[in-house]
């Protein structure tokens, strides 16, 4: 019997962490907050001119079978989106020839410069490259 309650605390237990853990992942607001600086994104300019350029071209609309990082078809695949999701599939999986060779930082500004160029405006913190942080941000295709 009695491990029976102590079993039973440890599944409450952990109910409450992993609810704790979504809503603090919940998104809190959207990208038309304001979340990255100017600056922020200047740094994210020369991060994509350095890894990126190459393959989505300088004007950040791809070719041929790469996507385009600007524009309503790439707001339109992140749309309802969280930050964090944009920045772990970048870091996780680009460059091409050398995944997960970006760090958290010079990934956030990249992701910051990915904004600015889909007109999304700048506001006065900067992005942080915590993931909770990003994961209470969703991306929205239209400013609500």
């Amino acid at each position: 019997m009695r491990w029976f309650s102590i079993a039973g605390l440890a599944l409450v237990a952990a109910a409450g962490i992993s609810t704790s853990l979504y809503a603090q992942s919940a998104p809190k607001f959207t990208v038309w907050a304001g979340v990255y600086t100017a600056a922020q994104a200047d740094r994210g300019k020369a991060v994509y001119a350095e890894n990126c350029a190459r393959c989505h071209n300088e004007g950040l609309e791809g070719k041929d079978e790469i996507p385009p990082l600007k524009g309503s078809h790439f707001l339109s695949n992140w749309d309802a989106q969280q930050v964090s999701d944009l920045t772990q599939r970048v870091r996780g999986t680009m460059p091409l020839d050398n995944p997960g060779s970006l760090s958290a930082a010079s990934t956030t500004d990249l992701v910051a410069y990915l904004l600015q160029q889909n007109d999304i405006p700048a506001g006065a913190a900067e992005l942080s490259s915590d993931p909770f942080t990003q994961a209470g941000i969703q991306i929205a295709a239209q400013k609500p």
